[in-house]
């Protein structure tokens, strides 16, 4: 069980705040419920039953793990399908995975990708464009946290593994 204070990451809202933690009754059914403020989105409030946030919740990255990760920047990520359709289901599945190492695989395939495009002058594909910058968002915000550094900093270091 998590605490109130505790950052977490919340299935596709990523990285949250646990602000509060309280009972609330629909339907004549009482239920214990994590109230939680998305870090990128502070206006927004989410409810989430605690019963239910197994399936919806997971811990930040540890420290070495993020560090793992961040070296497998240096080799390519995942394969490239030429095919619109079959790519977008492909990633659809490893963003669904939840998987933070096939995650950052892709990421690392979109910005070797990203690069290839514009050093031939040619236009990265706007869904893929979409798909980098989620993808960056959510795993450098959260690495910044277990590694104790900005998500730029985390952004600059990936780039220099790139080449």
């Amino acid at each position: 069980m998590y605490n109130v204070g505790d950052v977490v990451i919340y299935s596709s809202h990523g990285l949250c705040s646990i602000k509060d933690i309280c009972e609330q009754t629909f339907n004549d059914i009482t239920k214990t419920y994590y109230v939680l403020q998305p870090l990128n989105e502070p206006q927004l409030v989410i409810r989430t039953p605690i019963d239910n946030s197994k399936k919806h919740l997971r811990d930040i990255i540890k420290k070495e793990d993020a560090l793992n990760i961040l070296q497998s920047f240096t080799s390519p990520g995942v394969e490239w399908i030429e095919q619109n359709t079959h790519r977008s289901r492909f990633h659809l599945e490893i963003i669904k995975s939840g998987n933070r190492q096939k995650q950052a695989n892709l990421l690392n395939t979109l910005l070797r990708k990203k690069l290839e495009y514009s050093a031939v002058e040619k236009k990265f594909p706007n869904q893929e464009e979409k798909l980098m910058q989620s993808l960056q968002e959510n795993i450098f915000s959260e690495f910044s946290i277990a590694l104790n550094k900005s998500s730029d900093e985390i952004y600059e270091y990936v780039l220099t593994q790139l080449h």
